[in-house]
């Protein structure tokens, strides 16, 4: 990916995207697997990695369905990233 704005990746589970200001941001649509979450998460931070500018910063949007359904693998992953990755690491719940 050249250039930030853009759409990095589209499924018709989730779509990834780094905005003008080099934010990475996630939006889980439908249940996806732990799994695949953390491959998602691994290539939007190594994208955003590339960018000396700005430190990585990732925004996880979930709704407030799929959020009561996610084990606690989610929480307990943003934990450690936040206290061992370079980095700002957050999950939204939207409505």
């Amino acid at each position: 990916m050249d250039s930030f704005g853009n759409i990095f990746r589209k499924t018709q589970n989730y779509r990834v995207l780094i905005d003008s200001e080099g934010v990475g941001h996630i939006r889980i649509i439908k249940r996806v697997n732990f799994r695949t979450i953390l491959v998602v998460f691994k290539d939007l931070y190594l994208e955003l990695k590339k960018n000396e500018v700005y430190s990585p910063h990732i925004i996880i949007y979930v709704s407030q369905s799929l959020c009561d359904e996610m084990s606690e693998n989610m929480h307990g992953f943003l934990d450690f990233a936040v206290s061992c990755m370079d980095g700002t690491f957050e999950i939204r719940v939207i409505e």
